[in-house]
C-alpha cells in the first residue's frame, strides 16, 4: 500500500526522468561546432569582387569615361600596356592588401591585364564579372 507520503517520491522521480531527453536535446545542440567566420569572410571577398567591377563601370577616368570604358579602348586599340596603366593603379587603390588579377575574355581570350600576386596558394578566390560592349572582364580576388 502506497501512503501520502510517497507520492512526493514518485512525482520527483517523473520529473527528473522527463528532465533527462531534455537535457540530452540541450547537450547535442550545444556540443554542434558552428563555424560562421570562414563563410562571412568568403562572403566578404565576393561582395568585395562585386563592388570593385561596379565602381570600374562607374568610375569616372579620363574624359569622363568610366574605368573600364578606357580600359576597352585601350584594348581595341592594341594597347595593352596602357590598359594596364589605367586599370592597375585603380585597383591597388580600391582592394588594398587583396591580391587581383583582371582579364578579358573575349579579345584577349583570358589574358591578364593587370595582376599583382599569385594565386596558386590562394584558398578563397572570388570572381566577378562584368560586361562592356562585347569585352567581357573578370576580376579575381583573393587574400
Amino acid at each position: 500500500m502506497i501512503l501520502e507520503d510517497d507520492y512526493g517520491i514518485f512525482l520527483s522521480t517523473d520529473t527528473v526522468l522527463a528532465l533527462i531527453p531534455l537535457f540530452i536535446l540541450l547537450f547535442t545542440v550545444g556540443n554542434i561546432n558552428m563555424d560562421y567566420t570562414g563563410s562571412f569572410e568568403e562572403k566578404h571577398i565576393f561582395y568585395h569582387a562585386q563592388d570593385s567591377m561596379e565602381l570600374m563601370a562607374k568610375s569616372d577616368g579620363l574624359d569622363n569615361h568610366s574605368i573600364l570604358e578606357e580600359v576597352s579602348i585601350a584594348i581595341s586599340d592594341n594597347r595593352i600596356d596602357k590598359a594596364k596603366e589605367i586599370a592597375d593603379p585603380f585597383l591597388k587603390k580600391i582592394n588594398g592588401n587583396l591580391k587581383y588579377r583582371l582579364v578579358e575574355m573575349n579579345h584577349l581570350n583570358g589574358n591578364q591585364i593587370c595582376s599583382n600576386g599569385d594565386f596558386k596558394n590562394s584558398k578563397d578566390v572570388a570572381v566577378a564579372v562584368k560586361c562592356h560592349g562585347d569585352f567581357v572582364y573578370k576580376l579575381y580576388l583573393s587574400r
